[in-house]
């Protein structure tokens, strides 16, 4: 028996070769298969978390209602004027605004034209945007009167709550 045999040690190095081949086959799959779900990982990212995806606003990124729509009212004899200041940004729905008295009488009075506004929920509608100003006509006026001020306004992301303001009339007793 022969201590080195040239055909077994063919024989192995030929196994040795394929071993080695398949081993760099496998590796290359294997890096190929990364590059593929790296690929993959950076699309779903971008997707997810890139710079187009808003997630939508937060409710910290809105002004509370009192500071996107500042009110203010005086009263001058038998009239009584409103200014809604509109902050940037948000609008005031024309047909939300309605206007009542509580123990005195309000005169004809009319809402400005607005600013046409195609809304996803209520259609073609009108808007004020930075500032309105209403003047109420009052009429008998008694103890404890005041007009009821009811309005919604929106900014983009969020509607608030319909509002309303109890706005006090000074009484004299003329």
């Amino acid at each position: 028996m022969p201590l080195y045999d040239p055909g077994q040690g063919l024989a192995s190095a030929r196994e040795y070769d394929a071993g080695s081949h398949n081993i760099q086959e496998a590796r290359l799959i294997m890096v190929r298969i990364f590059i593929v779900l790296s690929a993959l990982a950076m699309v779903l990212s971008a997707v997810l978390l890139g710079p187009n995806r808003n997630p939508g606003p937060t409710a910290g990124d809105f002004l509370p209602v009192e500071q996107a729509f500042v009110l203010d009212s005086e009263h001058h004899g038998d009239e009584l004027r409103i200014r809604i200041h509109v902050a940037p940004g948000h609008y005031l729905y024309r047909h939300s605004i309605t206007a009542a008295g509580q123990e005195v009488s309000l005169g004809e009075w009319h809402l400005p034209e607005g600013e046409p506004y195609q809304d996803e929920y209520f259609g073609q509608s009108q808007v004020y945007r930075e500032r309105l100003e209403l003047q109420l006509p009052l009429h008998a006026a008694g103890p404890g009167a005041q007009v009821e001020l009811r309005y919604q306004g929106c900014t983009t992301g969020l509607c608030y709550p319909p509002q309303t303001v109890l706005l006090p009339i000074a009484y004299s007793s003329r």
